[in-house]
């Protein structure tokens, strides 16, 4: 303030002091020196002295340097200025005073992010972050509990203070009459009893995530007691321990995204890893390769799926073929799906006949369909050409026809239900003549005929059947080629696993 004395008086002509009364003595403090003096002493006539609102016992003195010119006039054009100066100058003086005060709780807040902002897990800090908290505002005891949403549980990950052996590891959210529980549900500061932990106040505060433009979520607690010298905990206190929850919560919700994302990243790997299995343990057209022309596409509605479809040579002018949609997609549809491929591989023999076949697998799949209720449509047809016949079981698939060198496709209709659906009874066998050279077998599944185009349209087994008949005489693989396009231009998501197999033999 001193320094603002000698330009005020410049720009008002005149010389400025400040002095302060004390009792009956003047103290000059700021401004020219000179002598102190009584208040009984007799002023220079065109000195004034002009109190100061706000500061009592602070007077300015105005001694104007040029004749006709009253000390008062200037002192009011002076005191507004000068007040407004004092007043800012208290004001940074608090704020100084109250930085200072709040140092150790500043330096805690930046600690905390610190130590969170490492990519540290918040249970690796819980204690160093306890411990900071406690020191700062008083208190002997802490405690940190994070929600688990999936058993509606508090748990407890880092304790500070005197051991306890009865607190609670956990407390479920479902009980409002404890006071962690109240103040997680309630999202606000509780303060009460804790028993078994403390005999006197506690203090508990949410950790609340607040997501940019979402609702705030809480995602634990921080609770404080034993504050030191007794009482209640300060608002300001609790101030500081309602932002050290913040910090807390926003890591943990990073905690959970990373973590999230890495399950992801990881499923995503399995996922890729497990299509590559399934596919794999689908044959290629290449095993008949000689003895017969066969094509299959087969595409999941997931990385996983359920249909299934195999070929192999049972002997010289024979060949097995079979297809199965399980009744749903996805990972447990996939499992049930190689738990039949690997079944048929362990079970069925050259010489085992169709109905035997579905009987051994239904043996061996049986448990798995009841526990997981799902359903399995199954054909299973062997074609020889010595004997100039198909022979077959289908037990409940629907979409399987055989397409005659000329005339409309005959359906080769079922002749048991599917696996799952019935727990017992013959799967039954049909044989038929086959005009080997030009008759062809078409199985495909229900993913294709249900496929829907975005007014809700469905793709239809008509239409496929129309398709196979207008095209019967193309390359197998030419024609499986043209369905999948055109179902993929009809449009829409798929919604089941898709799989089309054709063969001439």
């Amino acid at each position: 303030m001193r320094g603002v004395l000698a330009p005020l008086g410049a720009l008002a002509a005149a010389t400025l002091r400040l002095w302060r009364l004390t009792g009956e003595q003047w103290e000059l403090v700021g401004g020219p020196p000179e002598s102190s003096r009584s208040s009984t002493d007799q002023a220079h006539p065109v000195v004034s002295r002009l109190a100061i609102e706000g500061v009592p016992g602070l007077y300015l003195e105005v001694r104007p340097e040029g004749a006709g010119v009253q000390a008062e006039d200037i002192g009011r054009r002076i005191l507004p200025v000068l007040e407004a100066l004092l007043e800012a100058q208290r004001n940074i003086g608090a704020v100084t005073d109250e930085l200072a005060s709040r140092y150790e709780e500043i330096d805690l807040l930046y600690s905390i992010g610190q130590l969170l902002g490492h990519r540290h897990a918040v249970e690796e800090v819980a204690s160093v972050i306890l411990r900071e908290v406690s020191s700062v505002v008083g208190a002997r005891r802490a405690g940190l509990r994070i929600y688990d949403e999936e058993r509606r549980v508090l748990r407890i990950i880092a304790l500070s203070g005197p051991p306890s052996t009865t607190i609670p590891p956990e407390v479920s959210i479902d009980e409002p009459d404890l006071l962690v529980a109240r103040s997680f549900l309630t999202g606000r500061i509780e303060v009460g009893t804790l028993p078994g932990w403390v005999d006197g106040e506690a203090m508990v505060v949410p950790i609340i995530y607040s997501a940019v433009g979402g609702a705030p979520r809480p995602v634990g607690t921080l609770s404080l007691a034993e504050r030191a010298g007794g009482g209640s905990f300060t608002r300001e206190e609790t101030k500081l321990v309602a932002a050290v929850a913040t910090q807390i919560g926003a890591a943990l919700e990073n905690a959970r995204l990373v973590a999230r994302e890495r399950d992801r990243e990881r499923i995503a790997r399995e996922l890729e890893l497990a299509h590559d299995l399934q596919v794999k343990l689908l044959p290629t057209p290449a095993v008949l390769r000689g003895a017969a022309d066969v094509a299959v596409r087969t595409r999941p509605a997931e990385a996983l799926g359920g249909d299934l479809y195999t070929f192999v040579r049972l002997g010289p002018g024979r060949v097995g073929v079979m297809i199965g949609d399980v009744s749903s997609h996805g990972f447990a549809a996939a499992l049930i799906a190689a738990q039949v491929m690997a079944a048929f591989g362990i079970h069925v023999r050259p010489t085992t006949p169709p109905e035997e076949a579905l009987e051994l697998l239904r043996g061996s799949l049986s448990a798995d369909l009841e526990r997981t209720e799902m359903h399995l449509s199954l054909f299973y047809g062997v074609l020889d050409r010595a004997a100039g016949q198909l022979t077959y079981s289908n037990a409940g698939h629907p979409h399987v026809f055989r397409l005659p060198g000329k005339g409309g496709a005959e359906r080769l209709v079922t002749t048991a239900p599917p696996l799952g659906l019935s727990p017992g009874g013959a799967f039954g066998a049909r044989t038929i003549p086959w005009q080997f050279g030009r008759d062809l077998l078409a199985l495909f599944t229900d993913g294709l005929v249900d496929q829907q185009d975005a007014a809700g349209h469905r793709f239809g087994e008509e239409r496929i059947i129309g398709r196979l008949e207008a095209g019967r005489t193309l390359p197998p693989d030419e024609l499986v080629r043209l369905i999948f396009d055109e179902v993929a231009a009809f449009g829409g998501a798929p919604g089941d696993d898709r799989t089309l197999l054709l063969l001439r033999m």
